[in-house]
């Protein structure tokens, strides 16, 4: 026997908590089990983490809470949780007074045991799905200075609606919301330039976004827009005044971009230079190459982007928001919250570099006024707005079902996932967050980013201003919504830069999609109604290989989940899973035809049969994020027109039901697309 008795000083730092390895210990190397006391302090959160071992917890004294891959559970003395492989959690010390104490094992197992991660256990993570808490998912608005190209559409709008209806397939209760970002600097320069108002130009181009999601069948639940909402502009200033009432805010003198030729200072859009980080070309107030923010005045040749003249540097008072006095908040922020490398590296970088000031006003007639006395002038800067921005859009959203943001925003058991472009990424995984902690210190900020790189346009970037770009409304008149969901989703860029073609799109989809899969369809239509009289039949004997077809279509469900899920979301995996399953499918079906005419194979072919049927079917449940009006037709083929109702991601990879009456599969799904988008209008 090795007795270990708790002593405090044996205490180490250990992912946010303190730990004592009582076993094995020195004594007993090499253990297969290990164990630990672990205690949090009053008020305190452990990091959040995942590693490839099971883990179980009892709490020995306190009380607290425990979060796993999005699920809460209280935790309060003699209560144990199993933590399986590859989830991420965290535990929070709830008490504002006793420490909490738990006594912690560890133990890991072979690879090929080790439950994957969120959704990919069909057993696990269906239970998982389906008592998750409320989910709320946004998209960043865009700036309505042109309508929604299709770099725009593979981003952050339509990711934020595949993952939208997975997840409720899976049963939880999700909002999707967007909004117009009316007051950007870009609108009022696109103003100017097509000789309209701002007003004017903010809403023909919103509402031309709203028409192109409703064509792409992006669905969000609210679109917020602040010059019609009743709680923007006071929610906005409201924030504003109480971080300058309490020092959050400064007043600071500095250099500044002024244009001569037009008289005024310039600012976001009306300026252009030479990143002072990374040496790209960018705007004012933030680069989209590196993603890091830039004052104006200390871009490299430094232009006015109204007359093109360059501009000279002069001084003036504006208010700042500091961000390093929350450098330790937003240290502990990033360490729980999911997010990928490239957003990371970026976060870790600001950090290391110092956090920066960021100019939160300036002198302009267009956005939300500053609320502080001697800045009548300003207006308030739009991603500091944007901020409140979120929470005035979920009031709106929220009062609906008769809550308020405070009810989503201040709830441990809500989950927010945010999808935005990297460009994007240091407003909402740095500023956003200072912003809340500093305004309301119980605000809980998002737990998972998402984001995307730029999708390229015959080898150069999106561009509205340049009108280098297919227009969403373009692509969509020629292309079934569903079939331009598939694409964008199959070469959409998540990770890194990608390229879009048209010709590349056609081919895609006359090789793949009416090429195989409708191929394959057509197939299993024939031969239902020529062996089996248009029904399922009863499956017969199975042969080895039947046993791993079946379990096949599970695996590869299990990883269209995995892509699904927020954290390790990837719908190029899932479009990838999905051809790969029509393919397999495709084989099985080649392979069993050589046994037509064998009477004594005849079991074999039934069974053969059944499993097609349940391919086409997880093929339907599958897809239906990506392409839910394809997913509804086939369904309804399939006689399972009501599956898509209930929670279908169980019944996903389940037996096809024997007798069940079979339609017309193989229909032609996939309209014939021109070979080149029409010309433009002059």
């Amino acid at each position: 026997m090795l007795l270990q008795r708790f002593d405090a000083e044996r205490l180490v730092p250990s992912n946010g908590a303190s730990s004592q390895i009582v076993f094995p210990g020195e004594a007993s190397p090499g253990r297969d089990v290990h164990m630990a006391w672990g205690l949090i302090a009053p008020g305190e959160t452990s990091h959040r983490h995942r590693h490839d071992d099971h883990e179980l917890f009892v709490v020995v004294s306190g009380e607290g809470r425990i979060v796993v891959d999005g699920v809460t559970h209280a935790l309060r003395a003699d209560d144990s949780v199993h933590v399986p492989p590859l989830r991420g959690h965290h535990i929070v010390n709830t008490s504002a007074t006793e420490m909490l104490r738990v006594l912690k094992f560890w133990w890991s197992e072979a690879a090929t045991d080790v439950a994957m991660t969120a959704g990919t256990s069909e057993t696990d993570a269906g239970d998982t799905a389906s008592t998750r808490g409320y989910v709320l998912v946004t998209a960043t608005p865009p700036t309505p200075n042109g309508d929604l190209h299709v770099g725009h559409l593979s981003g952050p709008y339509l990711a934020a609606d595949i993952h939208t209806r997975y997840l409720r397939l899976r049963g939880v209760e999700t909002h999707y919301l967007t909004g117009i970002d009316d007051n950007q600097s870009y609108v009022a320069l696109k103003a100017e330039r097509i000789g309209s108002t701002s007003v004017e130009t903010a809403d023909r181009f919103g509402r031309a976004m709203a028409a192109t999601w409703e064509a792409a069948g992006i669905h969000p639940d609210h679109i917020g827009q602040p010059r019609q909402s009743k709680h923007h502009d006071a929610l906005v200033q409201d924030m504003f005044e109480r971080l300058f009432e309490q020092g959050h805010i400064v007043v600071r003198d500095t250099p500044a971009p002024f244009c001569t030729c037009c008289d005024t200072f310039v600012f976001e859009a009306y300026v252009s230079g030479g990143c002072p980080h990374c040496d790209a070309g960018s705007g004012g107030n933030a680069c989209e190459v590196c993603g890091r923010p830039n004052d104006c005045a200390d871009l490299r040749d430094v232009r006015c982007n109204r007359c093109g003249n360059a501009a000279e540097i002069r001084r003036y008072p504006r208010l700042y928001f500091p961000l390093a006095p929350h450098a330790d908040f937003l240290k502990r922020y990033w360490s729980n919250v999911d997010m990928g490398p490239h957003l990371t590296s970026l976060c870790e970088k600001m950090l290391a570099d110092g956090l920066p000031e960021i100019a939160i006003s300036h002198r302009s007639d267009w956005g939300v006024p500053v609320p502080v006395p001697g800045y009548e002038d300003h207006r308030i800067y739009v991603w500091f707005e944007m901020a409140g921005g979120y929470l005035a859009a979920t009031q709106e959203l929220m009062q609906n079902h008769g809550r308020d943001w405070a009810s989503v925003w201040k709830n441990p058991d809500v989950s927010i996932v945010q999808f935005f472009g990297f460009d994007n990424g240091y407003f909402h995984a740095v500023l956003f967050p200072a912003l809340f902690h500093a305004y309301d210190a119980g605000i809980l900020p998002p737990r998972t980013f998402v984001t995307n790189e730029f999708y390229r346009l015959d080898g150069l970037k999106f561009s509205t201003s340049r009108n280098h770009a297919i227009w969403g409304q373009e692509l969509l008149a020629s292309v079934p919504r569903d079939v331009a969901r598939f694409y964008l989703a199959y070469s959409g860029p998540e990770c890194s830069q990608t390229n879009f073609t048209y010709a590349e799109l056609v081919a895609f989809v006359r090789a793949e999609l009416q090429g195989h899969w409708h191929s394959w369809l057509q197939r299993v239509a024939e031969a239902v109604a020529r062996d089996h009289a248009g029904r399922a039949p009863k499956p017969g004997l199975w042969n080895v290989r039947q046993v791993e077809l079946q379990a096949r279509l599970g695996r590869l469900a299990n990883e269209v989940a995995v892509a699904y899920e927020a954290p390790t979301f990837s719908p190029r995996a899932v479009t990838r899973a999905l051809c790969e399953l029509v393919r397999i499918a495709s084989q099985a079906l080649d392979a069993d035809a050589h046994w037509h005419g064998l009477p004594q194979r005849e079991a074999d072919l039934r069974t053969g049969i059944v499993l097609q049927l349940t391919a086409a079917k997880a093929l339907a449940v599958l897809v239906a994020p990506i392409m839910p009006d394809f997913a509804e037709a086939l369904l309804a083929d399939l006689g399972c027109a009501d599956i898509l109702q209930q929670q279908a991601w169980r019944d996903a990879t389940t037996l096809f039901p024997e007798g069940r009456a079979i339609g017309d599969l193989g229909r032609e799904r996939f309209a014939a697309i021109p070979d080149a988008l029409p010309p433009r209008a002059a």
